[in-house]
C-alpha cells in the first residue's frame, strides 16, 4: 500500500507537469492515466481481501489448535521427539458447559458415552494469578456501634476482626496411552483430545469445587464444611404440615438476600430437580404445573435452577455464586505429547498428559446456604 501510495504521488505531479504542454505530451498523459486506473483497480481489490482478512473467525477448540501447532507438526514430521501445546480459552467457560474449551463437533472419530455438562465454573468468576499460594483477608466480626451523637460528644468505636487466610494452587492432570493410528488421523486426535483429555480434567475440576475436601491436593470446595452457611431451619419455618422442599429453597434464597447478598442460582443434583418439579398440592395437581411445560429456562422462586450430576443427591446450595468465591487461574489447559515414555517407542505407542492448575477461594460462606435437601423432622406431640 506504501509502494501504491507513492506511485499515485509521482502520477499527481506529472500530471501538473505536462498540463502546461499537453500537445507534446499525450500519450505519455494517457499512458500514466492508464497506469491509475489500473492501480485504483488493484487498491479496491486490496480494500476487499482487507475486509475479509478482518471477518470474525470461528473460535478453535484444544484438540484444533494442538494438531495445527508449529510444535505437533514438527513431531509429526519427525523433526522432533515430542510436542506440547498450552491452549489459552478467551473467555471463562460459561454457564451451560465449559465455554470455549468444549469442542462443536464431538462426534468424528470418537463414539463415546456422553459427557457430563459442566455448570459450575460458569457461576464463579476467573482471576489469572502467577503464584502458587493466594493469601486473602477473611472477614470475621463486624460489630456496627454506629450512632448519632451530640456536638463535641465521644463517638462510639465499631469493630472488626480479621483472618489471614490461604488457598494453594492445585494441580489436576491425567493421561493416557494411543497408538500411532490414532496420532496420524488429526481430525480424530482432535476430537479424542476434546472429548476424553480436556474433558476428564475439567469434569474433575467441576468435582472438586463442589465437594473438594480441601485436604492437598484437593481443593476446598464449595461444600465443605465452613465454605457454606448450613440450613437450619425448623419444621414451623417451612409451613409445617403444608410446607415442601419447595419452602426450604425459599427461605435458603432469602436467608442469602437478607446477608445482603443476592442469589443468583440454586444447585441441585437432576434427580433431587425433578423430584422437585414432581411435587403435588392438595388438590392433587403438580405445583409446576401440567407436564406439558417446557422447563428449558429452569427457575424455582425467579432464582435459576442449575444441575450438575457432580452434586451428591439428597444436597443442595443457593447462593450468590459471583460475590461467594473466586477461582485463581495459574495454569490453562496444557496438552503434552511424547512417545518416549517408559516402552511406548517399541510398542509404536504415544503418551498424551492434560492438566490444569488452579487454586479456589471461597471468601464470602455467607453468601452459600444449604446442605440437606430434606424436610424439618416433625416435632413430638405437634
Amino acid at each position: 500500500m506504501e509502494e501504491i501510495e507513492k506511485v499515485i504521488e509521482s502520477v499527481k505531479e506529472k500530471v501538473e507537469n505536462f498540463k502546461t504542454n499537453t500537445e507534446k505530451h499525450d500519450t505519455e498523459i494517457n499512458e500514466l492515466k492508464e497506469k491509475q486506473a489500473q492501480i485504483d483497480k488493484q487498491v479496491l481489490e486490496l480494500q476487499q481481501k482487507s475486509i475479509k482478512i478482518d471477518a470474525p473467525k470461528e473460535q478453535s477448540t484444544v484438540g484444533d489448535s494442538f494438531v495445527k501447532s508449529d510444535s505437533y507438526q514438527a513431531f509429526a514430521k519427525g523433526n522432533a521427539r515430542s510436542a506440547a501445546f498450552v491452549f489459552k480459552a478467551d473467555t471463562a467457560p460459561d454457564p451451560i458447559g465449559i465455554g470455549t474449551l468444549a469442542p462443536k463437533d464431538r462426534r468424528p472419530g470418537v463414539l463415546a458415552e456422553p459427557n457430563q455438562s459442566l455448570v459450575i465454573e460458569g457461576l464463579i468468576p476467573h482471576l489469572p494469578t502467577s503464584v502458587t499460594t493466594v493469601e486473602y483477608l477473611k472477614e470475621g466480626t463486624f460489630t456496627n456501634n454506629a450512632a448519632f451523637v451530640a456536638e463535641a460528644a465521644q463517638k462510639p468505636q465499631s469493630t472488626d476482626t480479621f483472618e489471614l487466610m490461604q488457598s494453594n494452587v492445585q494441580t489436576i492432570a491425567h493421561f493416557t496411552k494411543v497408538t500411532r493410528q490414532l496420532i496420524d488421523d488429526s481430525s480424530t486426535l482432535a476430537a479424542f483430545i476434546n472429548a476424553r483429555m480436556v474433558y476428564g480434567v475439567n469434569l474433575k475440576v467441576e468435582q472438586q469445587i463442589i465437594n473438594g475436601n480441601g485436604t492437598s491436593p484437593n481443593l476446598g470446595g464449595l461444600m465443605k464444611d465452613g465454605n457454606y452457611t448450613a440450613q437450619a431451619f425448623t419444621y414451623s419455618d417451612l409451613g409445617g404440615d403444608s410446607g415442601t422442599l419447595l419452602d426450604l429453597l425459599r427461605l435458603s434464597i432469602a436467608k442469602v438476600n437478607a446477608a445482603n447478598y443476592r442469589a443468583n442460582a440454586i444447585l441441585l443434583n437432576p434427580m433431587d430437580w425433578a423430584k422437585l418439579q414432581g411435587l403435588k398440592g392438595s388438590n392433587d395437581q403438580y405445583l409446576y404445573g401440567v407436564p406439558s411445560i417446557s422447563f428449558e429456562n429452569m427457575t424455582a422462586w425467579g432464582v435459576r435452577v442449575v444441575t450438575s450430576a457432580s452434586m451428591t443427591e439428597g444436597k443442595y446450595l443457593v447462593g450468590d455464586f459471583s460475590q461467594a468465591a473466586t477461582i485463581y487461574d495459574r495454569m490453562s489447559t496444557v496438552i503434552d505429547i511424547a512417545s518416549q515414555n517408559e516402552n511406548d517407542f517399541i510398542k509404536n505407542l504415544f503418551t498424551i498428559r492434560a492438566e490444569r492448575r488452579l487454586a479456589l477461594v471461597v471468601e464470602h460462606p455467607k453468601a452459600l446456604v444449604g446442605g440437606s435437601l430434606a424436610m424439618p423432622t416433625k416435632p413430638t406431640g405437634t
